[in-house]
């Protein structure tokens, strides 16, 4: 996975639901997605699609894997077996190649070949290839009916990317020591941490000493959050237990403290990958260029018309009316904020006029490091 990986995917998804939602779907089979077709909002542990868009009218699903250029034959058939894959949780699948190899091969028509062979005609997969530009595809393959049922609608979440409230890197780091050290699940580790003698340790981002827990106190909407934001973030597994990327943060925050700049970038590399924040930005910085300038002088505004542009391009779905926030995008400039990835002006990283200045010096070299 790289930046140029994510950032030509994104440009291919952008271009891919763009033309579903104005009927431009004639690379799909006949009534299946249709102009309410909407990002996906779900997560799959593996595997796991590049993309993905559903339609809830049809009950209808698209897997897209995208490989980028600047890779030999291998790579790309084996796209080929991960959009197969993808069949058993979606209806139907689509893999975006180049048009060539490395070595300049013609990838593409190759494996259009491959689906168009007698043996593999009744798979419902698809292939596009592209020259330069992703956003510019062209069909080898049209993506095909599915034979015989299709699966349900994977079940997803509210949105697509890793969900983050108030869980520090302080807090965070110490239930992953207690997952470690007790080998324990993380609601046995969250007990420990909150409900007994070590709930004095838990701290703010900023290393304040948060303020002391009621005993009498529910830890239950705490405990479901913070084991979300690291379920989604891939520390730890669907058995709620600690992943080998959460014993690699664990031993950078031993070796380096979690207020250090090592752990920082770690933990900013899972929530910018494993977490998709990274898409969920390049969706933000392209869709607040074309807000108006009245859209962006305050920042609640900004934040209520970034939430109705990408709700109507089907990116998020509307906020439920119980909910007691007022936009989806409410957190999630905070967790960047604290974790280098915004520009701060004077008093805020809110800029009027503006919107968000993304640190994309820091977004490149975190999602770059090995």
């Amino acid at each position: 996975m790289s930046f140029q990986h994510d950032q030509m995917a994104h440009a291919a998804t952008s271009r891919l639901l763009g033309d579903i939602r104005r009927g431009n779907n004639g690379w799909l089979p006949a009534g299946r997605l249709t102009n309410v077709s909407t990002y996906w909002q779900g997560v799959i542990d593996w595997p796991r699609p590049d993309n993905a868009f559903q339609d809830l009218s049809r009950g209808s699903s698209l897997a897209v894997e995208f490989k980028p250029p600047g890779h030999g034959k291998s790579e790309y058939v084996r796209g080929l077996g991960q959009a197969l894959t993808y069949l058993d949780a979606f209806e139907l699948a689509l893999l975006i190649v180049p048009s060539r190899a490395i070595d300049g091969f013609d990838i593409a028509e190759y494996l259009g070949a491959i689906l168009n062979s007698d043996y593999a005609a009744a798979l419902a997969i698809g292939v596009m290839a592209f020259a330069a530009n992703p956003a510019e595809l062209r069909i080898v393959v049209p993506v095909r009916p599915r034979a015989g049922d299709a699966p349900p609608l994977p079940s997803g979440r509210t949105v697509f990317w890793a969900y983050w409230r108030d869980l520090s890197q302080h807090d965070l780091y110490m239930l992953l020591v207690l997952l470690d050290k007790k080998q324990c699940t993380f609601d046995e580790a969250y007990d420990l941490y909150w409900k007994r003698r070590m709930a004095r340790a838990a701290r703010t981002w900023e290393g304040k000493p948060r303020k002391k827990p009621d005993a009498t106190k529910s830890f239950a909407s705490e405990q479901a959050n913070d084991g979300l934001s690291m379920r989604h973030v891939a520390l730890i597994d669907s058995s709620w237990r600690l992943t080998a990327e959460g014993y690699e943060l664990l031993r950078t925050g031993k070796v380096y403290g979690p207020e250090s700049q090592a752990f920082l970038s770690k933990l900013a590399q899972r929530v910018l990958l494993d977490g998709r924040h990274l898409e969920l930005i390049f969706w933000i910085e392209e869709t607040q260029r074309r807000l108006a300038l009245a859209d962006k002088q305050e920042h609640l505004q900004f934040r209520s018309s970034l939430d109705r542009e990408l709700q109507g391009a089907g990116i998020i779905p509307h906020l439920p009316i119980a909910t007691g926030k007022t936009t989806f995008l409410r957190d999630e400039p905070k967790l960047w904020n604290k974790l280098g990835l915004l520009v701060t002006g004077p008093r805020s990283y809110f800029f009027p006029g503006e919107g968000y200045r993304f640190n994309w010096r820091q977004i490149v070299s975190v999602v770059s490091m090995t």
